[in-house]
């Protein structure tokens, strides 16, 4: 059932935002795949995002905030409520309070709001020579995302160098929350809700400062090209989810997928990467792999894995939309990629 024929859907002029019905969401995503938001706003500053989520609130739409569509496959049926897109990019280097001057810890911060490129933060990091984000270079998605996900790679997380973020709760205030308050685990935190995601009235993140430390331009530029060398000569350049699978502890996801021997398995456009056994990759950009597609190949992944070696993958990439029972899947013949 559509929401528009109880709700009162005119947006305020002022927020300078345009409601759209319909909106087909594959193209917002790495994955190329995923049917169509019911309504759809995009924002570019946190004032234009505080503002229509209170007023989706007030209406009682329901909301899925997106930023880079990295890590998440949506639905065929794509999403009901309100999707809103984060174009809240700014990014800026702050000086440690004035409280701190003098004090033990004199780290600056780097501001940025929540619909930033984490890549690209971390990039003005290396720019500004400091270090502790040299990790997320090549790393897809929003700072948003980042945090909620405690996003990581090449050994570094978000949690190493979190300082605060800027958070509109359930009940519609602003909090700061610390570092801790996200109770951060492997690419998990409080804020990371249970699959599938839907629109709904869930908190946001607004902005966040990040703390970091100077050092050696030389080795910090060294870091941050090794980081990137690393990722083109080891991950797929097709449409992907991302890593599916967490790493199971004591090992790799895609040693095991490959010890398999799943490389190159695939159902409809949706295949195992040749390249990195962790990437499904669409074949065939928007229009190809279908998200029935995707979860069908990731569950027939689990049972094999576990099937060979009792291991339970689990999956990193969130669920988003409307799905059907997801935990009956359908009978599927392989194929191998050519």
């Amino acid at each position: 059932m559509l929401l528009s024929k109880e709700l009162d859907l005119t947006i305020p002029a002022a927020l300078g935002v345009q409601l759209r019905q319909q909106v087909s969401l594959a193209s917002l995503t790495t994955m190329k795949v995923g049917g169509p938001a019911e309504y759809f706003a995009t924002v570019n500053n946190t004032d234009q995002l505080l503002k229509l989520v209170r007023w989706a609130r007030k209406v009682a739409l329901p909301y899925f905030i997106l930023g880079g569509g990295s890590n998440i496959l949506i639905s065929d049926q794509g999403i009901r409520g309100l999707v809103i897109y984060n174009r809240c990019r700014q990014v800026r280097l702050d000086a440690a309070p004035i409280f701190c001057i003098g004090a033990s810890d004199e780290r600056p911060y780097l501001f940025a709001e929540s619909g930033a490129a984490m890549a690209g933060v971390a990039r003005t990091s290396v720019r500004e020579q400091l270090t502790g984000l040299e990790w997320a270079v090549s790393v897809p998605g929003t700072v948003g995302g980042a945090v909620v996900g405690n996003a990581g790679a090449h050994g570094g997380e978000v949690k190493d160098t979190l300082e605060n973020a800027l958070v509109l709760d359930e009940q519609g205030d602003v909090q700061d929350y610390d570092v801790a308050d996200f109770n951060y685990a492997y690419r998990n935190s409080t804020l990371k809700r249970l699959q599938p995601l839907r629109a709904a009235f869930k908190p946001v993140v607004l902005s966040v400062n990040f703390r970091l430390t100077a050092d050696d331009p030389d080795e910090i530029n060294t870091r941050a090209e090794r980081f990137l060398t690393h990722r083109r000569q080891t991950q797929p350049v097709e449409p992907s989810l991302g890593s599916t699978f967490v790493n199971p502890p004591g090992d790799y996801a895609g040693r095991l997928i490959e010890a398999a021997g799943l490389k190159g398995v695939r159902i409809g456009g949706a295949a195992v990467s040749q390249l990195h056994a962790n990437f499904i990759i669409n074949s065939g950009g928007v229009g190809g792999a279908s998200a029935c597609d995707v979860i069908e190949l990731t569950h027939f992944i689990q049972v094999t894995i576990e099937e060979r070696f009792g291991v339970q993958l689990e999956r990193e990439v969130q669920l988003v939309g409307e799905w059907d029972d997801i935990e009956t899947i359908r009978p599927c013949q392989m194929e191998t990629l050519a």
